[in-house]
């Protein structure tokens, strides 16, 4: 349940004397005053957002001669009044310090004018936006590619291929060493082919601090409206934190947590604006961004791209608001608040997280047995072998799957048993598969398994080799089952497709009594001239008869799941779980012990993106376990003191803390609500709106 309260101070008026602002027409390094525009109000806000100004003409002939006087000249694209400010030119908004040293409120561009006329009044005003809006004017294309021919210091090549970070959880950045440098020698990675393998590995996953290098040192290099941050702040900064001892975490202190890096999603990013790329990728971590407007090296107005974490409760960055306790002679040197509307609200707290991968794959090797009824019939003359022949006219389309179809039956819906000669519904078990893995002993489900075509296992130029049918004449093992190791067997090498929905393949070639699989010196070969009597071999008594053994991927029931459980430190008693799908990214990849290729008796790893996917479930459990504060708060003067990203601590005088962990324990790291949004009024009663939230909006 969400608590509110209202502070309105009475009596004594909070208010100091307003300060003067001034709208100047920013051109060629040069100040010009337009003392016939007032400024309204002017709005910053944390994101993607180069914030907006309001303005309004002033309509007075002693203010200025060349000024317009009336709408129709405010409003006409052809004036030549040298007080009409024209679309897209640039307006700063300052004020000064005691100094005289300006104080940039506002740097952008004008446009959108609006009438309002009335029979009493005729008022022109219009809207400004930030410089930082030009970010928006062209959106991201082709990516950067590097030149897989020299991977490691090869040209990059400007592509219209899509700007795609990780695509399907495959790494797609050059490594680190080989990153391309922009014009001020920042570096920063580019995008490699996913499908380039070498040994050792060329690639490398996109981490958060690597997508933003990418994003602002290319598509920001010339830097012309904002300023990229430095390299090291980012590396720094972007990374995913856990508690040390699972409970205390101060982000000033690195002794208190472990730090982690964070991968990228699946993230395609063409068509889109790079500083919307970069608060989609910021946000789900706990990290925010805002442009910020400062005083240039040439003291002139320069805006700065800021990141930070929204978490942040270290003293360095919290600050105090004021106000007295009641009755007392109001002092405005300690109260700043005129009004406040603040709510307290726990019930969107998240304290929990699960990233879930994609269903663990496994690589193994799977005996088939026939899918359909062998007779002795099927192979008494020419003309009984001629029924399961394509080619031939005696084909019957009864026999479309007979002599054909080979499966694992791991549903049993029926396969042919040896021993007793007959079509049979036993389920083929996979306990040795999914029952023997140390991270997932639970029961699986008796379902369809697509055989997967791409093994893990790699040849010597790290290619992922293929699915493998091999057979043998000597395998005396049950059929079907998981291989056991024994019997002498001989690749082969084509004329099967593997079956879309279910374990197992069917045989393409015309003909299955003369499938050629390929011919084979390897002494011992059960088939050393490649020609295989299909039907004749198990119809025919006293033949041998062959087993088919599959290699292949598989997948089994279970996700890698990594949980950021619920902390002492979170402010309610219960856990509130949220599950992330992020099957796009993470994965798990076994190469179990019964498959031909694994020389070992346990399972062998091949991709196992557990600590990824914990780094991503703490962020998300950093950014929202605590409860939120928002609302706004109503200064009654201008005032630069509090800006966007700025943690709001307490109000003090009245000792209320503003802290949203209120029930962590002492040693943890204080959580307190951040200022999103920023507006100076300036229209009538100067006052500064701070508007309030902790920005935990990321529990989706």
């Amino acid at each position: 349940m969400s608590a509110s309260a209202s502070i309105e101070a009475s009596g004594v008026p909070l208010g100091r004397t307003s300060v003067s602002v001034g709208v100047f027409r920013f051109r060629g390094g040069r100040f010009e005053l337009l003392p016939n525009i007032r400024v309204l109000t002017i709005q910053t806000r944390q994101g993607a957002d180069p914030g907006v100004a309001r303005f309004r003409y002033v309509f007075d002939p002693s203010n200025s001669p060349d000024a317009p006087q009336s709408f129709d000249q405010a409003l006409s694209v052809d004036s030549n009044l040298a007080g009409v400010v024209q679309n897209d030119e640039r307006l700063v908004v300052m004020t000064f310090y005691p100094d005289g040293s300006p104080l940039f409120l506002f740097d952008g561009f004008a446009q959108v004018p609006e009438l309002d006329l009335a029979p009493s009044q005729e008022r022109v005003s219009f809207s400004a936006f930030g410089v930082a809006v030009r970010e928006w004017d062209t959106p991201i294309g082709g990516a950067l590619m590097r030149d897989s021919a020299s991977p490691k210091a090869g040209l990059d090549v400007e592509t219209d291929l899509v700007t795609y970070f990780n695509p399907q959880g495959q790494p797609n950045a050059t490594s680190p060493g080989a990153e391309a440098r922009d014009q001020n020698g920042n570096l920063f990675p580019t995008f490699l082919d996913p499908g380039v393998l070498r040994n050792p590995d060329v690639r490398s996953m996109w981490t958060l601090p690597k997508a933003i290098r990418y994003l602002c040192y290319h598509k920001n290099p010339d830097q012309a409206y904002v300023q990229n941050p430095p390299g090291e702040e980012i590396d720094s900064l972007l990374d995913s934190r856990s508690p040390t001892n699972g409970i205390s975490l101060q982000q000033g202190d690195p002794t208190t947590f472990g730090s982690r890096p964070l991968d990228v999603p699946d993230y395609p990013a063409t068509g889109k604006a790079w500083p919307n790329v970069l608060e989609d990728l910021l946000r789900p971590n706990g990290f925010g961004m805002a442009f910020r407007l400062e005083t240039g090296d040439d003291g002139l107005p320069s805006t700065r791209l800021d990141l930070f974490r929204r978490q942040d409760g270290s003293p360095a960055v919290a600050k105090d608001l004021f106000l007295q306790p009641r009755g007392v002679v109001l002092d405005p040197a300690q109260s700043n608040i005129n009004a406040a509307r603040l709510a307290r609200d726990m019930t969107g707290v998240v304290n929990a997280y699960s990233v879930e991968s994609e269903l663990i794959r496994y690589e193994a090797s799977f005996i088939l047995a026939p899918g359909f009824a062998i007779s002795a019939s099927d192979a008494q003359d020419a003309t009984a072998l001629g029924a399961f022949d394509l080619s031939n006219p005696a084909f019957s389309s009864t026999n479309h799957d007979r002599y054909r179809l080979y499966v694992f039956d791991e549903t049993g819906e029926g396969h042919w048993d040896w021993s007793g000669s007959r079509i049979v519904s036993t389920v083929a078990s996979l306990a040795g598969l999914f029952g023997t893995d140390p991270a997932h002993p639970t029961p699986y489900a008796n379902r369809r398994r697509v055989p997967l075509g791409e093994l893990f296992t790699r040849d010597s130029n790290q290619k992922p080799l293929r699915a493998r049918l091999s057979i043998s004449t000597d395998y005396t093992g049950p059929q079907p089952t998981l291989w056991n190791g024994t019997g002498t067997w001989q690749p082969i090498h084509g004329g099967f497709s593997l079956l879309r929905d279910r374990l197992g393949i069917w045989i393409s070639v015309a003909n299955p009594n003369g499938w050629a699989i390929g011919a084979s010196g390897v002494s011992g070969a059960p088939y050393p001239s490649g020609v295989l009597r299909g039907v004749e071999d198990q119809a025919t008594s006293g033949r041998k008869r062959f087993a088919l053994r599959l290699t292949c991927v598989v997948e089994g029931d279970k996700v890698l799941s990594a949980t950021a459980k619920r902390r002492p430190s979170s402010p309610t008693t219960f856990q509130v779980l949220r599950r992330i799908d992020a099957r796009d990214r993470y994965f798990k990849h076994l190469v179990a012990p019964n498959s031909e290729f694994n020389l070992t008796s346990a399972f062998v790893t091949d991709r196992d993106d557990s600590q990824d996917a914990q780094a991503e479930a703490d962020s998300r459990r950093l950014a929202a376990e605590a409860g939120e504060v928002a609302g706004s708060v109503t200064i009654p003067r201008f005032t630069e003191a509090y800006r966007v990203g700025d943690r709001l601590r307490a109000i003090q005088g009245r000792g209320l803390s503003l802290r949203t962990n209120a029930g962590a324990p002492n040693e943890e790291g204080e959580v307190y609500p951040a200022v999103v949004g920023l507006t100076w009024d300036f229209d009538g009663k100067q006052q500064t709106i701070l508007h309030l939230s902790d920005e935990r909006g990321v529990s989706s």
